[in-house]
Formats: structure tokens, sequence, C-alpha cells
């Protein structure tokens, strides 16, 4: 007697092979969803980290070109340099023109301001990190300061960090969500970094 060999012609899937699938899915489902509210508060931080290093490179650029900013009635903003203020007591910060060029921010109007004294400085652009998230805010300096003014003035940039009327070498800012804190480390030499 010669033996058949056996094929199994009907192919599928089993019961279980579809429960446990399902499974599987309803678990990495509920951890993705239970992780969900933190995983927006640290996209939002990075956002915010990374736009405020954009800003810093984007300022440094105008300083090493030595652009010529208009206001409203199209008359040139003769700045001497451009900066970016800080300070830790608010979640806005400030591009500004340095018009009188004492290499830090004197509080000033914003550019586009009829009556605005052409030679005080100008407020270009004004950023608000809560916006992106309500819980973001700039937590601090390192070394501690209530406020911070990053200048470049052309040609080189030269690059001066003025902290509560003080001049140093170099600055951390820290931002951060309540759990998580970034830093964004600049120096005089212009290198921005950010942790």
């Amino acid at each position: 007697m010669v033996l058949k060999p056996i094929f199994n012609l009907e192919k599928g899937i089993t019961l279980i092979e579809i429960v446990v699938v399902i499974f599987i899915t309803i678990l990495f489902s509920m951890m993705v969803i239970s992780d969900f509210p933190k995983i927006q508060k640290q996209h939002a931080l990075s956002a915010v980290t990374y736009k405020l290093a954009q800003d810093l490179r984007r300022v440094e650029d105008m300083g090493l070109s030595g652009v010529i900013m208009k206001d409203k009635n199209e008359e040139p903003i003769k700045a001497q340099g451009y900066g970016l203020y800080i300070t830790s007591s608010s979640s806005l910060y400030f591009i500004y023109a340095d018009v009188d060029g004492n290499k830090k921010y004197s509080p000033g109007q914003y550019c586009d301001f009829s009556g605005r004294n052409p030679n005080d400085d100008c407020i270009i652009e004004a950023t608000d990190v809560s916006k992106q998230s309500s819980s973001i805010s700039i937590t601090g300096f390192i070394p501690s300061a209530s406020q911070v003014s990053i200048n470049f003035n052309p040609p080189g940039p030269t690059t001066t960090i003025t902290t509560d009327g003080m001049s140093r070498p170099s600055i951390e800012i820290n931002i951060g969500n309540g759990s998580t804190t970034r830093k964004i480390q600049v120096n005089n030499s212009g290198l921005i970094n950010v942790q």
C-alpha cells in the first residue's frame, strides 16, 4: 500500500490568531493614547526651543549682513546692529533694531509706529512662547538674570551679551514646560547651541 501525502488545502487563519492580532493592536494604541499629552508637551517644547534658536540665528544673520529695515512709512531705520531681548518674567521675546548703538536693548516701540523717535531702539518682531502651549515659559538664565539682551553688530558680527546691565561671555537660556527643560547656549563668538 502506498501512502499518499496529505496536503492541507484549506488555508486561512484561526480565531485565536485574529484575537491575538486585535489584542496587540489595542495594546499599542492604548500606550500611544495614554502618552499623547506628554508627547504633545514635549513636541511643543522642542518647537519653541528651535524657534528661539532659529530667531537667534536670523538676528545674527541680520547683524552680519547689515540689512537696513524700513518702518511703515518706508523710512530707513538706521540700525547699528540687531538683537534679541528676553525676560524670564514674561513669555515674550523681542527682535529689535539697535538704533542707539549701545549694544543692548533700550526699551523702545515697534518699528512701524509712526510717532517713533528715530534715535530709539525699535522692536521688529515680538514672539510669545506660550502660544505654542500655555504650559511653556522661559524659566531662567545661567548665570542668573532677570533679562538678557543678545546683540549682533556688523561687520563681524560682534556679539554682545548683556544681563541685567552686565556684559557676559555666554548665556544659557532655559525653556520649560513644568516637567522638562530645554537649553539654548549662546556665547560671544556667536555660537548657538541647542540642548
